[in-house]
């Protein structure tokens, strides 16, 4: 059953620094750090909502030379750097979280309307939105799984850490009915845009291995944006 977490937007908003570091838009009388501090007061008045959760199942088998794991009898080609940061997961959480259309929405007007700086903001806005209101989610799990005396590994979505992104079809196959409203494009995209999804490995002996953003190539990702933010506290 599909575990579901609801929370008022303004609490998963992220703080005015975060979002500047985000940004590298330092300045406090920028036009940008202006903006930014004007819209995040606005949203804070907004009484929607984040909403997410997972679906918790047993890991059938896993193979990191292959780059497979297999969760409820559906196989997931994640790859074998994902699979590697996996290995002891007994079962896995499968997770979904959306920051709503509210972003996109709002950002694709702005664009239109020719205000870039704007949209750029919001769009920014919505991606810290989403990642911060699933750190809390995966503390929840955290604090459930140690309970039961188990541990918890990193989160890992389909288009990262070289996981194929087509992967969100069995992934979502998997999760089945739920309550966040995200739908997938033909090109497995997800909508709204500010949502994720992924799988986080369940177990007693499992180790929470810090991201592989060193080796990594893809600057944009926003896993690098969560150690970053991790790093400067």
């Amino acid at each position: 059953m599909f575990r579901t977490y609801r929370f008022p937007l303004r609490e998963a908003l992220p703080p005015l620094d975060e979002l500047a570091r985000y940004l590298h838009a330092a300045d406090t009388g920028h036009p940008a750090y202006l903006y930014m501090e004007q819209k995040l007061s606005e949203l804070r008045t907004s009484d929607l909502e984040t909403v997410g959760g997972y679906l918790t199942a047993r890991v059938d088998a896993l193979d990191p030379a292959a780059g497979t794991i297999t969760v409820g009898g559906t196989v997931l080609e994640a790859g074998a750097q994902v699979c590697g940061y996996l290995k002891g997961s007994v079962e896995a959480a499968l997770f979904l979280c959306t920051a709503g259309a509210l972003f996109s929405d709002e950002a694709h007007a702005l664009n239109a309307a020719g205000d870039f700086l704007e949209a750029y903001v919001v769009d920014a806005i919505g991606s810290l939105t989403v990642e911060r209101a699933m750190d809390r989610i995966q503390r929840e799990l955290e604090r459930e799984q140690a309970a039961r005396g188990w541990k918890i590994t990193n989160r890992y979505s389909p288009g990262y850490c070289n996981w194929p992104l087509r992967d969100q079809r069995p992934l979502f196959a998997l999760v089945g009915e739920h309550p966040t409203g995200i739908v997938l494009s033909e090109s497995c995209l997800m909508a709204p845009i500010k949502s994720v999804s992924g799988i986080i490995g369940l177990g007693p002996a499992v180790h929470r291995r810090a991201y592989g953003c060193v080796i990594c190539r893809n600057k944009t990702c926003i896993y690098r944006k969560i150690v970053a933010r991790e790093q400067a506290g």
